[in-house]
């Protein structure tokens, strides 16, 4: 795709998220002359035809003008959002955004818990020491041998081992005990079963907190959510503690604007 055709299909979409409406080339000519780029309505019918041929825009069955096709949204927020980057997110302008955004927020976090000691009591059970707070578990050798190799780490990180060999007793007591789940923007979520109902296996998932269990970091479409919806799990930081956090909206909710919201350097 040439540059130009780039930049336009670009200012397209981005004015669509806006307005939620059909786009025509005159109103995306006065939209681009207002940001001081100047373009001919009719240069810009001739990049619709091709962009609607190649299968980025299609017409609208209600205007005159085009909306983005599926395919050209999912390949907007591939190239716009940045899921490498540890964001640091205040929580308590996420209920706003998620709201103002139509974007379901989840954050997991864990609190701050280090393994001190295992202790074998009579091999009937095993005492997972984490300070202010015990844990019990029924004994096994090679389980008392494990935890014992994860002394003085976190119970994230022993979590993450313990799912690592499908200890997943292990990784429910740990989420049962030192998850700490925040849920934002619940109607949002409520679009994904009105979509599909199949979906409703991650609906749970969500609600219990095992939905990063097998959810890697970075852009899910249809082979996880119903077509048309992005999820987008990223790792963040909340009052200095490393979190995760998964977004779930249609494509066509405008996330960067989400995201610039409940960022700490908005």
């Amino acid at each position: 795709m040439s540059v130009k055709k780039e930049w336009l299909l670009e200012a397209f979409i981005k004015a669509y998220l806006d307005s939620h409406t059909p786009i025509g080339s005159e109103s995306l000519r006065l939209l681009l002359q207002g940001e001081d780029m100047q373009i001919s309505s009719a240069t810009i019918r001739n990049y619709f035809k091709r962009l609607t041929s190649e299968g980025a825009l299609r017409q609208s069955h209600t205007s005159g003008g085009r909306i983005p096709t599926t395919q050209a949204l999912k390949d907007y927020w591939r190239a716009k959002l940045d899921t490498a980057t540890l964001l640091e997110v205040d929580l308590s302008k996420i209920q706003e955004a998620s709201v103002r955004y139509g974007i379901f927020s989840f954050v997991e976090r864990y609190k701050q818990a280090i393994l001190l000691g295992v202790y074998n009591f009579q091999e009937r059970f095993l005492i997972l020491d984490f300070g202010a707070t015990q844990m019990l578990l029924a004994y096994s050798k090679k389980l008392e041998s494990f935890l014992k190799d994860l002394v003085g780490l976190g119970c994230q990180a022993i979590q993450d081992a313990a799912l690592l060999v499908c200890i997943t007793s292990l990784a429910k007591q740990i989420k049962n005990f030192y998850q700490e789940r925040f849920y934002f923007g619940l109607c949002a979520l409520a679009q994904l079963l009105l979509a599909q109902t199949k979906h409703e296996k991650l609906f749970l998932e969500i609600c219990e907190g095992s939905v990063f269990w097998h959810l890697k970091q970075g852009l899910h479409f249809e082979r996880i959510l119903p077509l048309g919806f992005l999820g987008v799990v990223q790792s963040i930081t909340t009052q200095g503690l490393k979190s995760k956090m998964l977004c779930v909206g249609s494509l066509e909710r405008d996330f960067e604007g989400f995201y610039s919201a409940i960022t700490r350097a908005s």
